[in-house]
């Protein structure tokens, strides 16, 4: 911090400003005089001078934190390369070789995990070894499952509480696209659903 002297002085004229210099402390009034001529043509008076401390104004250049987005995109990969160089091409070239690597594994695992699914549900059910199937099965977490597909018709009895003398198709409609079916067990999943007929019934 540097210490200053702060001068103020007002205008004598009719603008009746209010100016204030700030000078560092021993320099003192320029050549010892202490007269000022307002922006108005004006003489000014001096009403006083007092020490002042004005805090540094010099402030350290940040670093921007480089944050890596979630998805590197390659836009963002050749920006980094060039600018904030996290990254260097070795660093890409080895990283790109990882990923395509990891990629033809995934997809080879994937291929072989079809295959050990159809060798299982051809063999599982006529295996005398049943216990040991299950066991490779679990290592390569292969589900003993199968997925089948049924077709069901359920009768459903509505009650709804209705208008007399309402109109029957607008009912009928209003049942059909508010009648949902669902499965609460997980074992079982519901599709699709449709509403063949919809019939007023005699209780």
């Amino acid at each position: 911090m540097t210490t200053y002297q702060k001068y103020t002085w007002v205008c004598t004229g009719d603008c009746d400003a209010l100016i204030e210099y700030t000078i560092k402390d021993g320099y003192g009034w320029p050549a010892g005089e202490m007269n000022l001529t307002c922006r108005c043509n004006s003489n000014c008076i001096l009403l006083s001078v007092e020490d002042a401390t004005i805090l540094s104004t010099t402030t350290k250049e940040e670093n921007m934190e480089t944050t890596t987005p979630q998805v590197m995109t390659l836009d963002w990969v050749e920006n980094d390369v060039v600018t904030n160089k996290t990254y260097t091409e070795s660093d890409i070239r080895q990283m790109v070789w990882v990923n395509k690597n990891l990629t033809n594994k995934q997809n080879e695992w994937y291929k072989k995990e079809s295959q050990l699914r159809t060798l299982l549900e051809e063999v599982y059910a006529d295996s005398d070894d049943q216990e040991s199937l299950a066991s490779v099965a679990e290592i390569f977490d292969v589900p003993l499952t199968k997925e089948v597909e049924y077709t069901a018709w359920v009768r459903v009895d509505v009650t709804v509480e209705v208008e007399l003398g309402g109109d029957m198709d607008a009912i009928e409609d209003f049942i059909a696209s508010n009648l949902t079916v669902d499965s609460y067990d997980a074992l079982m999943q519901v599709n699709n659903h449709e509403v063949d007929r919809v019939e007023e019934g005699a209780y």
